[in-house]
């Protein structure tokens, strides 16, 4: 060391001047070596952060780097990648933790209730991870801005506040109901052949959200061939690619070669477009309202965006209309999305357990009669469904349509049951791989509605931390979560008092439900067979 310290010293700037300019004659001689060796060292460098486990998340378990991106860029079924991958790499530790290379970088991955409960109720330990350049994802422009999602602290209290109040008042049991039978006419259609069962439920929760959420039809049941339901069903379709959702930068930086997904963005733009000027008539419409002192729906039947507007002029805060169109968006995805994907699961383990099927619908039927007509759960009857209820939570638990919950980051240096866990790394709590681990739930792959009777092993097991967590848990708990059940508790009953359900003969979904997606999944290409009892 002192001898270069020497070495250094000695060195003056018309010593090292002769050395600069022979340095720059052999660049400009050799300039396509110089690059290559370049651009072969700083593909060394990013191949070398990418596939290796930063030296402070070395402890924890690690799921192994190219078979999860193999998985993820051959559109595997997660439950697949599950399986193989990341409930294996869950059980090499008694804490359940290990890390893996998404969408964040090296991420600690949660699959036990204990650390799952510190991770979702220390809200000040964990907040939700900031967007960065994901803002400007498909996804991220269309939910990822100042909206209750993705917010922390005081400006996520401050969006709560006026959201609260619109989601306890919203509850349009009737809408929904009524649009169930409007869905009825078009399964009637088609009761000769399979029916397309998750296209049409993506239909049926496109209206009930677009009405419910912001008073616009539209009329996607009676026309799926519509602009917007076109439009609409592009940019969902675009979400879904995990290899945008696990790699982000190949949408922000390389669209270019990505033409679908870059028309999807054009998509995009116009679909906001109309949502701001809905939010602009909304608040037009609301004035002239308090000018004549006329409504002109119940309370329970107004629009998610009235009622946010109505809480904001009630003095509970006000949202720009930037966080009222993120707000929305955010609800789409909860109130359509993964809806529509869960009512595709019911009907998938309906038609897939004959025996559950018939237990359910003598329960709707005793509930609401055997007269051969369309009967309208009302909202009292809704909690008295003990049995589809069960059902209801099972399906959530077994084929729950959110795999994980929205990355948090540590804040500072802390533990997960007796884990160090440095300041600053993304965590990520697994739905899919706690809802399936063996070591928390009895025959996990079993669907079996019997666990959340009350006192049964779901109850047993809620005292371990938290262990159902399709809506996620403590404060950042869905704020959508008695809407989609509400939306599923007036559906399925309808549903099994009017239709026998069954899987077509050749059906891929014989064996298992087949998946589609990453971070949100849905049932591949579901097709059921109904058959009508009035």
């Amino acid at each position: 060391m002192t001898a270069l310290a020497n070495l250094t010293r000695s060195l003056s700037p018309s010593s090292i001047a002769p050395f600069i300019n022979k340095l720059m004659e052999n660049y400009k001689t050799r300039r396509p070596m110089y690059i290559s060796v370049i651009l072969f060292f700083g593909i060394y460098l990013i191949f070398n952060k990418i596939t290796r486990v930063p030296a402070r998340l070395r402890h924890i378990p690690q799921a192994k780097f190219f078979p999860y991106l193999k998985s993820i860029i051959s559109f595997e079924s997660y439950d697949e990648t599950a399986s193989k991958i990341t409930l294996p790499a869950s059980k090499k530790s008694k804490e359940g933790l290990y890390v893996v290379f998404d969408a964040y970088g090296w991420t600690v991955h949660v699959t036990r209730p204990e650390a799952a409960k510190k991770v979702l109720f220390k809200t000040d330990l964990f907040p939700k991870i900031s967007t960065g350049d994901r803002r400007e994802t498909l996804f991220g422009r269309f939910a990822m801005g100042p909206s209750l999602p993705f917010l922390n602290g005081p400006q996520w209290k401050a969006q709560r506040k006026v959201a609260n109040p619109a989601f306890h008042r919203s509850m349009p049991i009737n809408l929904f109901g009524e649009l169930t039978q409007k869905l009825f006419n078009q399964y009637d259609k088609m009761l000769d052949k399979p029916i397309p069962f998750h296209e049409l439920m993506i239909r049926w929760t496109l209206d009930a959200i677009g009405i419910a959420g912001f008073d616009f039809d539209f009329n996607a049941i009676d026309d799926p061939t519509s602009v917007w339901v076109v439009r609409y069903n592009t940019i969902m379709k675009a979400f879904s690619n995990p290899l945008f959702v696990v790699f982000p930068s190949l949408e922000t930086r390389w669209i270019s070669l990505f033409p679908k997904q870059k028309q999807a963005h054009v998509e995009l733009t116009a679909f906001l477009n109309n949502i701001q000027e809905i939010i602009k008539k909304k608040r037009e419409t609301l004035a002239n309202e308090e000018l004549s002192g006329a409504t002109t729906k119940k309370q329970n039947d107004r629009d998610l965006l009235t009622l946010m507007l109505e809480a904001s002029a009630e003095g509970n805060g006000t949202l720009t209309d930037e966080e009222l169109q993120y707000n929305l968006c955010a609800f789409f995805t909860g109130g359509h999305d993964t809806t529509s994907n869960q009512l595709s699961f019911a009907a998938y383990n309906l038609a897939a357990n004959p025996e559950i099927q018939e237990k359910a619908r003598e329960e709707a039927i005793r509930l609401l009669g055997d007269e051969p007509k369309d009967i309208i759960p009302s909202a009292d009857q809704l909690r008295e469904m003990p049995y589809i209820n069960m059902f209801i939570k099972e399906n959530l638990r077994h084929n729950g349509t959110a795999t994980m919950v929205f990355a948090r980051k540590t804040e500072e240096d802390t533990d997960l049951e007796g884990v160090f866990i440095p300041k600053d790394t993304p965590v990520v709590v697994d739905l899919y791989e706690i809802h399936h681990n063996e070591s928390i739930w009895t025959n996990p792959f079993k669907f079996d509605p019997e666990r959340f009777v009350p006192g049964g092993e779901a109850d047993q097991l809620a005292k371990m931390g938290s262990t159902w967590l399709p809506f996620g848990n403590g404060q950042r708990i869905c704020i959508g979560m008695n809407f989609s059940l509400a939306e599923q508790r007036v559906f399925l009953p309808m549903l099994l008092r009017k239709y026998e359900l069954s899987l077509p003969e050749n059906s891929i979904h014989k064996d298992k439900v087949v998946m589609n997606g990453y971070g949100v999944v849905s049932p591949k290409d579901l097709q059921i067979t109904l058959k009508r009892r009035y």
